[in-house]
């Protein structure tokens, strides 16, 4: 089986104006953290402009390939769920790392 990169450029769909970040791989779940924490800021005044603004409380999943990822938001209370925002991940140079600021 081939190692996996270890370092995505995650650019996300053109409906949604978040810039591309570049982060290492190492830890699925640090990885996604950091991937919310980019966006999140981004997409909360578009999904309050969008009379949806719980969605804001979302996380990021992607794919076993890591090819794709997206936003995630469940209420298991109210039994429903959405999935947003897609997003493309490619392997990058590791020397174009960005640190994830919010």
């Amino acid at each position: 089986m081939p190692q996996q990169p270890t370092t995505y450029r995650v650019e996300f769909g053109p409906a949604w104006p978040i810039p591309p970040i570049t982060l290492p791989y190492t830890d699925p779940n640090v990885f996604c953290r950091a991937i919310a924490e980019h966006a999140i800021p981004h997409l909360r005044p578009i999904l309050t402009e969008k009379g949806r603004p719980e969605l804001a409380d979302c996380f990021f999943q992607t794919n076993r390939e890591l090819t794709v990822g997206q936003f995630m938001w469940i209420s298991l209370a109210g039994e429903k769920a959405a999935q947003f925002c897609p997003a493309r991940l490619t392997p990058a140079a590791a020397n174009t790392t960005q640190p994830a600021t919010a």
